[in-house]
């Protein structure tokens, strides 16, 4: 009994220590111990002897000035050697077979290549009739919601620029091959956050697509998911738009993104 006392304790230890790293992650400055202790509501004596743990395998620091914690230099190595295993999809597609359950459509997750938005990974939808984009094709940036993702990272004067050199080919009835209705558009992928292919594209099709963010903030990538028009209606492009941008954000964590702005409200 003793045995397994010792276990549980030491498995409650290993929570709360990496409940501190993931705590101090959220952060951009130092913080004091009283202040560490209330935010993860770990009593200071209990806090400290994890925090003293912590440091002497590198994983914490303390100023020695201030007395202030923050991540260790460890955590660099680690991350580095961890990156080493796993590459884009890898992380991702766990969450695109979520993405696929939830809508029951195809998710893809796409990547800027040489100017276009290519494929590099999917989960393809039970349905009968789906969409099924290969693994490595690419399409033009203006007329898929992936790609007015990727457009919309752009400046103004970076996509005038884009304008200028590409030809708007016209796919279907209702693909954008107006340079300045393409502005408008892109400008109203910034403002939602998201990005639709209303049958730009193919007839019969729709996407819905967000952007992915790296740590850094950077979008590297649009998750999406494309269906036939039969199933997804212009009436459920808000809705689906939420569940996307959920997934995407799901994503950009996983890639080490914070929303400081959220993280500081809460």
């Amino acid at each position: 009994m003793k045995e397994k006392g010792k276990k549980g304790s030491s498995v409650r230890a290993l929570d709360k220590a990496l409940q501190i790293i993931d705590h101090l992650s959220h952060l951009t400055d130092e913080i004091d111990l009283a202040t560490l202790a209330r935010q993860t509501k770990i009593p200071k004596s209990t806090l400290l002897r994890l925090l003293n743990t912590l440091k002497s395998h590198n994983l914490i620091q303390q100023n020695h000035k201030s007395q202030k914690y923050q991540l260790g230099w460890a955590l660099i190595y680690l991350g580095k050697v961890a990156s080493k295993y796993y590459t884009l999809p890898d992380i991702v597609h766990p969450l695109l077979e979520q993405l696929a359950r939830k809508t029951g459509e195809t998710a893809t997750l796409v990547i800027l290549v040489d100017g276009y938005a290519t494929y590099v990974d999917q989960v393809i939808s039970i349905n009968i009739i789906k969409g099924v984009p290969p693994i490595g094709s690419k399409l033009g940036l203006y007329c898929t919601s992936a790609g007015k993702v990727l457009l919309s990272v752009l400046s103004d004067e970076e996509l005038s620029g884009f304008l200028k050199t590409t030809a708007l080919e016209k796919k279907t009835e209702k693909t954008i091959t107006i340079p300045s209705e393409l502005m408008e558009e892109i400008r109203r992928v910034r403002r939602q956050g998201y990005a639709i292919d209303d049958e730009e594209t193919e007839i019969g099709g729709r996407c819905v697509a967000a952007p992915v963010l790296d740590k850094e903030g950077k979008t590297v990538a649009a998750i999406s998911i494309i269906g036939p028009t039969s199933r997804i209606r212009k009436e459920d492009f808000s809705r689906l738009s939420v569940v996307v941008r959920g997934a995407a954000a799901q994503t950009s964590s996983a890639l080490g993104y914070v929303d400081r702005y959220l993280h500081n409200k809460i």
